[in-house]
């Protein structure tokens, strides 16, 4: 498979997928379970299923899962027959992470966007499916592309 092929799904599609009363759960549902069906070639990081299991046992989570049941929730993304392909942040990622870091000025949280983007990017895969489009199109010069799918919340009206 080449990885120019593969798009990367940040968390924000896995946690409207997972969480019933997020706005984003109907459309992330089925970018999410596209995989499962063999209809997306995706991958996603060891980060951003992290972050995932944070966002699902958040107090202000709705429902708020109990950590056996976020794990659970976040082994179900990755088990058969689903397709999702999960990358290491390896040493070479970690190294691309400061660069990118340094490179656009990026403090505090903004480190895991650049673990994310550094993480696809040495995987070779450019194309990401993201509802934080901001936050990723700081590294539009390094290579990432926000691929979509276009989402209701974040297009305007027609």
């Amino acid at each position: 498979m080449n990885p120019a092929e593969r798009v990367f799904l940040d968390a924000g599609r896995f946690i409207g997928a997972l969480l019933a009363g997020d706005p984003r759960h109907a459309e992330a549902q089925g970018i999410v379970e596209a995989p499962r069906r063999g209809e997306l070639v995706a991958c996603t990081s060891v980060g951003v299923l992290a972050e995932v299991y944070a966002a699902l046992t958040w107090v202000g989570a709705l429902p708020r899962h109990q950590p056996d049941e976020a794990a659970a929730a976040v082994r179900a993304l990755t088990a058969a027959p689903s397709r999702l392909l999960v990358l290491e942040t390896g040493s070479p990622a970690g190294l691309r992470m400061l660069e990118l870091a340094e490179r656009h000025r990026l403090t505090a949280r903004r480190i895991h966007d650049a673990r994310h983007a550094a993480t696809a990017l040495v995987a070779g895969v450019s194309r990401v499916f993201t509802y934080d489009r901001d936050d990723w199109q700081v590294f539009a010069p390094d290579g990432i592309v926000i691929a979509g799918p276009p989402s209701v919340l974040t297009e305007p009206a027609q």
